[in-house]
């Protein structure tokens, strides 16, 4: 599956490279950074109704702040890759390239894309049912 014109994040990067994980740059381009107008207000002034966006928000922010714990598991949609998805996110999140603001929301925009949720105690959650 790819992006569709009309759609361009639907999918995640599949050009991240070492280098751009090393330093992300790049990640202020606007083939990996969704401009503002395409993110949803949501994720962009999270009210508490909005379960969904406050969600990924949380996971952005300890991501930001703490740094993600070594437990982290991700659940991709169907289609997505993981490692596609989760470099994508890491060069956004470490772009010095955009306000934090903008980042913020793109990064707990894409990851409400690409992944049906996630946990930091690595215990999937469909194993638990």
């Amino acid at each position: 599956m790819t992006a569709s014109e009309s759609d361009p994040f639907e999918m995640p990067s599949t050009t991240i490279t070492r280098g751009d994980l090393t330093y992300p740059a790049r990640g202020a381009n606007p083939d990996l950074l969704p401009p503002l107008r395409l993110i949803p207000e949501a994720f962009q002034h999270p009210r508490a109704g909005n379960v969904e966006a406050l969600q990924w928000l949380k996971f952005q922010s300890i991501w930001f702040s703490t740094g993600l714990p070594a437990t982290l598991q991700l659940y991709p949609r169907l289609g997505i890759n993981l490692k596609d998805a989760f470099d994508h996110l890491a060069v956004v999140q470490g772009s010095y390239g955009s306000k934090n603001e903008h980042k913020a929301a793109a990064v707990a925009w894409l990851a409400s894309r690409w992944f049906t949720g996630y946990d930091f105690d690595g215990a999937d959650p469909a194993e638990t049912e």
